[in-house]
């Protein structure tokens, strides 16, 4: 069988094991090579406790129960414009998809059971985009290729997909440790920068996932502390395309030990999406925290000679409390009073990186909106 992946070309570019066993593993890409990037994350969350607090009482909870699974899907097809070392210096990035799915069965304190389903898009799916690094400003100026585009949809989007954030700084031996920037981790958890996921219906439901519960990182990743720590574990034999013989890659193992708390404010956006029975309560909306607690593991493989990640999955318990305290002016004085609900279960990331050489462009989606006699650019 023949193979046509590009790992052939970048193996060119290859780095060889130091002397003493160390390896380095960087981040190479020769011109014109294709790369399919899949990220795939999956929640399924228990309804733990949902209630309220009432002035200066302590939690009540109204007895609800139930669970919430959600997946949320990214793909491109990066194109390497330039040869680049260390990060990717020009590309152009087809956005195959970006979605997600949601259902929930809420069990009330009375017996009932209430379903409840939600999906999400971005309006960049099967967008044609064009990424260039700007030294200046440390970060890539970004266009659509074609169409004349929403500019705002370009402004949270990052160049970075490449998973740089969790390897060594330098040349690195089996055993060897070292920490991982918790703001750096957003790029592993968003790849792409934030593609602007909508639930579509505007439920209740769509609007408790887009504030964040089972939601995209995106929306909800502000870590105030905890610690990712990163451990080479050495070298690999891994099948990189299935055939006869089979493709094989010698990967750098990097596992992880992830630990942290993130703690957003969602009440810009909460206020936003409130229905009309909402706006009209004799209240104000005061705070939306949302906490995040997630535990787990992780494993990297990093092709040594392709210069590149091969594929990265991560498992773990995660946790969130949502609470939407609101003062309430229907009472003889002014009253805090504060809605919560808690969720925790396990949760899947998975990260996979193949030869894009034959992928097709998706058929590009033309915005309705898009000034055809020019293209914005957003730095």
């Amino acid at each position: 069988m023949k193979h046509t992946f590009t790992l052939a070309a970048l193996a060119l570019l290859g780095s060889q094991a130091l002397a003493g066993g160390a390896d380095t593993l960087q981040f190479r890409a020769a011109a014109g090579a294709r790369v399919l990037k899949t990220f795939e994350l999956q929640h399924e969350l228990r309804i733990d406790d949902m209630g309220a607090i009432e002035g200066d009482l302590p939690f009540r909870s109204d007895g609800t129960g139930g669970w919430i699974s959600a997946t949320h899907k990214v793909q491109y097809v990066d194109e390497y414009k330039v040869a680049c070392e260390g990060l990717p210096r020009e590309f152009r990035r087809v956005v195959r998809d970006a979605s997600g799915v949601a259902k929930a069965n809420v069990v009330f304190a009375s017996g009932e059971v209430r379903p409840e389903a939600s999906r999400s898009s971005s309006a960049l799916k099967r967008q044609v985009l064009e990424f260039q690094y700007v030294e200046e400003e440390r970060d890539w100026s970004r266009t659509f290729e074609k169409v004349d585009g929403e500019e705002d949809l370009l402004g949270k989007l990052r160049g970075e997909f490449e998973l740089l954030a969790l390897l060594p700084p330098g040349p690195v031996e089996p055993g060897a440790s070292w920490p991982v920037d918790l703001q750096r981790f957003r790029e592993v958890l968003v790849p792409g920068g934030d593609l602007q996921l909508v639930p579509e219906g505007g439920t209740m439901f769509g609007r408790m996932i887009e504030i964040g519960v089972g939601g995209d990182f995106a929306d909800y990743y502000v870590p105030q502390g905890g610690e990712i720590v990163a451990t080479y574990k050495g070298r690999r034999q891994v099948t990189v395309v299935e055939g006869t013989p089979p493709l094989m890659a010698e990967a750098g193992v990097i596992e992880l030990s992830i630990n942290f708390v993130s703690l957003a404010d969602r009440k810009y956006l909460y206020r936003m999406a409130m229905p009309q029975t909402e706006r009209r309560e004799n209240a104000k909306v005061d705070d939306v925290p949302l906490e995040y607690t997630f535990v787990g593991t992780g494993e990297l493989l990093w092709d040594i000679e392709g210069g590149r990640a091969l594929s990265l999955a991560i498992d773990g318990q995660e946790g969130y409390t949502s609470t939407v305290v609101k003062t309430r002016f229907d009472r003889p004085k002014p009253e805090r009073y504060a809605q919560q609900s808690r969720f925790s279960g396990p949760l899947k990331l998975k990260i996979e990186f193949a030869d894009g050489a034959t992928v097709a462009d998706e058929t590009e989606r033309v915005n309705p909106k898009a000034d055809v006699s020019g293209r914005r650019k957003k730095k």
